[in-house]
């Protein structure tokens, strides 16, 4: 029998998938893969390079392996060994960059590097089934061509690149998986390249047999087609809708291709459409050039959009941006402007739960935690329903009051959908 490998994931749903099929077509190959850190002969770790805590991670998680199995092999791809393969080369066999991960398999009893020149139109190859019973990542673009005056990730990616529709189609129905999300580094561009858009593969996925959820969008990409393309195919009423910061001139300063304004009117959009559609961003604290009064702008602005949660972020400089460049706010100033974030997010969150309570909702359990089964509703509101409850199985549920990071459900086994 082959050696076992173990693929250890950092960073982005992206990066989950592509790691996924590195595992299932490792398995194909004849090896004993499995995804996480086990002990293992070979080890390969899908890095992130996002900011420089996420580099600092994947280094740390070369040492992990080296405890787990001195003599191991092991390989490093993704974002981090394509922004700076030379960090690993010393305590690692093998470093590949973003491109063709699944070339690795070819590659575990190799030494050296192998980063080729990123790709500019969407590489084909073969597709393997993941099998993940619950949710599953369909990655439907990869690349961007947004470079916010922040952001390393287009120049480790590329410039954005399609699937086709037949080939994310075919994928989604041979998952077999409760729910499928599409994903990607930048799905708002889903068909830029190609003369195609994101509305119509959302109708396209109208009659695979799975819940359907969108991953990250840009405001750009919200519109009355879209709306009512994923309202015809049967998506869920939750949007990632990226904000970064509420106030206009910061959005100038990091390239952001969007108003304050022209966010809110696709907020309002998606809720004249979805009226309970949970609605998540992420907000960077702190960013060069944030005044006092920006913040105030960006803090009223996350209050008055409603938002269901919010990721709030530090301010992280990535070497090689503009914004890596620009003064930095004082870390004291950015630390209480983070504090103040996340008190506006606990207060938001709480709201919308608020919203969902006493409602009977379709909740796919995916995990047991202290006497729960663990799940999600198509809006997005984490429901802990009192066992016995099957994983796996999609369950109508009664939503009640409020528990952890999420609402008590009441399931009713005669209301079972799945």
């Amino acid at each position: 029998m082959k050696e076992k490998v173990s693929v250890f994931t950092l960073g982005c749903k992206t990066n989950l998938y592509e790691s996924r099929q590195l595992v299932a077509g490792l398995k194909n190959a004849g090896y004993r893969a499995c995804e996480g850190l086990e002990k293992a002969d070979i080890y390969i770790i899908n890095t992130c390079a996002v900011t420089n805590e996420a580099e600092r991670k994947s280094r740390q998680a070369i040492s992990r392996c080296k405890k787990l199995n001195p003599d191991a092999k092991i390989l490093v791809c993704g974002c981090a060994a394509q922004h700076d393969g030379g960090q690993f080369s010393e305590n690692v066999n093998f470093v590949a960059g973003t491109a063709d991960k699944l070339r690795l398999i070819e590659q575990l009893n190799s030494t050296g590097c192998l980063r080729d020149e990123l790709p500019t139109e969407y590489r084909k190859g073969e597709i393997f089934a993941a099998h993940c019973k619950t949710r599953d990542f369909i990655k439907i673009q990869d690349g961007c061509d947004n470079f916010c005056s922040y952001c390393i990730v287009p120049y480790l990616r590329g410039r954005s690149r399609s699937r086709s529709i037949g080939d994310v189609t075919a994928e989604a129905e041979n998952s077999g998986a409760k729910e499928i999300v599409l994903t990607g580094v930048d799905i708002s561009s889903y068909g830029k390249n190609t003369g195609t858009s994101l509305a119509a593969l959302c109708r396209a996925l109208k009659d695979v047999p799975a819940r359907k959820r969108l991953g990250s969008l840009e405001v750009s990409v919200v519109s009355d087609e879209l709306l009512d393309a994923m309202e015809e195919g049967g998506f869920c009423p939750h949007f990632h809708l990226s904000l970064q910061s509420g106030s206009a001139e910061v959005l100038r300063a990091m390239n952001r291709h969007y108003t304050p304004d022209e966010y809110m009117r696709a907020v309002e959009k998606i809720r004249a459409v979805f009226p309970l559609a949970g609605i998540t961003t992420d907000v960077i604290a702190a960013f060069p050039s944030e005044t006092d009064k920006n913040f105030e702008e960006s803090l009223a602005f996350c209050l008055d959009a409603g938002f269901s949660d919010i990721h709030v972020f530090p301010f992280s400089p990535r070497e090689g941006t503009a914004a890596a460049r620009l003064k930095r706010v004082d870390s004291d100033v950015a630390a209480e402007r983070v504090k103040r974030l996340a008190a506006a997010k606990s207060r938001l969150k709480a709201d919308f739960l608020s919203k969902n309570v006493g409602r009977i909702d379709d909740v796919l359990t995916e995990e047991r935690t202290s006497g729960y089964v663990c799940g999600y509703t198509p809006n997005y509101v984490r429901v802990f329903i009192k066992e016995p409850c099957k994983t796996d199985e999609i369950v109508s549920v009664r939503l009640g009051k409020a528990v952890r990071d999420g609402l008590a459900g009441e399931a009713d086994a005669a209301l079972r959908k799945v």
